[in-house]
């Protein structure tokens, strides 16, 4: 089993966008300073930390936990302190797009060996920074 933390605020794939061309349809990704470049980066930085064999082979397991910064509302006394369940904004397959997309070629060949996964995004705890939490296991 593989496992580390990513120490950045989660961040959502982007949707390709297309636009036409002299009549030809382009289809073109999010543009080099958009947030998610720097999230991959720090993706494949702890990855690189927590593992350093070759890419793993066959089906996989991933679990992932996607911790949020805690919004203003939910920093009341009376707010619970524990993690809260995250049910809005992103949605959880962008965030796991940006993610698996990261990890291709690093801690497996392609995400498409990727056959179980367990995906939560929730709030932080009050004493918690924002990050994000993976295991990898072979099946």
């Amino acid at each position: 089993m593989i496992s580390f933390t990513v120490p950045a605020v989660p961040v959502a794939q982007p949707r390709a966008r297309a636009t036409t061309v002299n009549g030809h349809a382009r289809m073109y990704e999010a543009s080099s300073g958009h947030a998610i470049h720097a999230f991959k980066a720090s993706v494949r930085l702890a990855a690189r930390e927590a593992y350093g064999g070759p890419p793993l082979e066959g089906p996989l397991c991933v679990e992932a936990v996607f911790v949020f910064p805690r919004p203003k509302r939910l920093q009341k006394k009376k707010s619970p302190p524990g993690r809260i369940p995250h049910d809005t904004g992103k949605d959880i397959d962008n965030l796991c797009k940006g993610l698996f997309d990261a990890l291709n070629e690093l801690t497996w060949r392609d995400d498409r060996q990727v056959c179980s996964a367990m995906i939560r995004k929730v709030y932080a705890a009050i004493d918690e920074q924002a990050h994000v939490e993976i295991s990898v296991q072979q099946f």
